[in-house]
Formats: structure tokens, sequence, C-alpha cells
């Protein structure tokens, strides 16, 4: 009976640590995946140099290859919505108006 016993825990403890190593696995995959992207783009920003490079030395002005280059992007921030909610929440309750509901 006791091996019974010992034999279940010792199951419970082995299917927990397989759902922990795969989420682990997950992780891994994730971070290896964001790793090569890096990398690739700076290969790619290495390549854009290169190739401007190489223009200026067969004629181009910078002036007219900075009219050809792409803009950067300017990254826009998120507004934090969930304290635009809780703010509008408190407006609602103190003037005694009901909070919408989604």
């Amino acid at each position: 009976m006791t091996e019974n016993i010992t034999e279940s825990f010792i199951d419970q403890a082995r299917k927990l640590n397989d759902q922990r190593l795969t989420a682990v696995q997950d992780i891994a995959a994730a971070v290896q995946a964001r790793v090569d992207a890096e990398q690739a783009l700076k290969d790619a920003q290495a390549a854009e140099r290169k190739a401007f490079k190489d223009a200026e030395r067969k004629g181009w002005t910078k002036t007219e290859l900075d009219k050809l280059r792409p803009s950067k992007r300017r990254r826009t921030t998120l507004k934090d919505t969930a304290g635009t909610n809780a703010n509008t929440a408190a407006v609602h309750h103190s003037t005694g108006q009901q909070q919408p509901t989604d």
C-alpha cells in the first residue's frame, strides 16, 4: 500500500514538472525568435547602410538619397486604458452619474 502512495505522489510531481517544463520551453522559443529577429534587423540595417554608401560612390548625392530614404516611423504610446477607465469611473461616482456599461 505504501508503494502505491509513493508512485502516485511521484506521478503527480512528474505531471506538474512536465507542465512547468512546457511553459519554459515556450518562453525559450519566444526569446529565441526575438533574438533572431533582432539579429535580422541588424543585418538588414547594415545592408541598407552599405547600399546607400554604394549609391553615393556611383554618383548619387546625400541630398538625393535622403529624399529617397524611407522616413522612420514614430512610435506612438498607447494610452493607459485601465487608468482612463478608473478615472472615468471615479468621475461618474463622484457626480452621482451611473457608469456606462460595455
